[in-house]
């Protein structure tokens, strides 16, 4: 029986301490197990050590995967009123289907298309470049959606007193600078 509530759960996250085969194992799995359960709100994306670090790089390729489970969960819907009957007579025997109207017309909601995060070309057509592995592909990925990121203009004061509080932190916890937080305090806004 169903009640209708929202529901949250930490799912796409993992044990590995690394991107690694096995936290893409682990985020796949949970991603798909979360959408076919039918969670509203699936915290844990980017999540590496039992959530206790967090990788952009893992979260661009989490993405990918919550992007797949969720078009797993959709399911197949019958799109067309005759469950393209007259597609299959249009092209007989020849089997012609990616040329009809029909196809080109439902191709790119059937199915999820991701970044470039996943590799998809084929093994012809990759050879010529040099073969970049999933994490690198996913750290350009971060630079490209960091880059154009139009981050907000926060007041000055703001500014400094949020830089003032993580450097008091990270001073308390024995770190020499604010590690990251230059990269990141741009985009942040701060």
């Amino acid at each position: 029986m169903t009640v209708g509530l929202p529901t949250h759960a930490y799912l796409v996250a993992g044990d590995s301490k690394l991107v690694d085969a096995q936290a893409a194992m682990e985020s796949g799995i949970s991603a798909v197990m979360g959408a076919l359960a039918g969670i509203n709100m699936i915290s844990g994306a980017g999540m590496l050590d039992s959530l206790a670090c967090h990788s952009l790089e893992k979260l661009a390729i989490d993405a990918e995967a919550i992007a797949s489970a969720q078009r797993l969960a959709a399911g197949i819907e019958a799109r067309t009123d005759t469950l393209a009957i007259g597609m299959f007579s249009q092209t007989a025997l020849h089997g012609d289907f990616l040329k009809l109207k029909e196809t080109r017309a439902l191709f790119r909601s059937e199915q999820h298309f991701p970044s470039p995060v996943i590799e998809r070309a084929s093994r012809s057509e990759s050879e010529e470049e040099i073969p970049r592995d999933t994490f690198s592909r996913a750290r350009a990925r971060v630079t490209e959606l960091l880059g154009s990121y139009p981050a907000p203009a926060p007041p000055a004061e703001r500014r400094s007193r949020l830089l003032g509080i993580a450097s008091r932190e990270t001073s308390l916890g024995g770190l020499a600078g604010r590690p990251g937080i230059e990269q990141t305090a741009p985009i942040l806004g701060i």
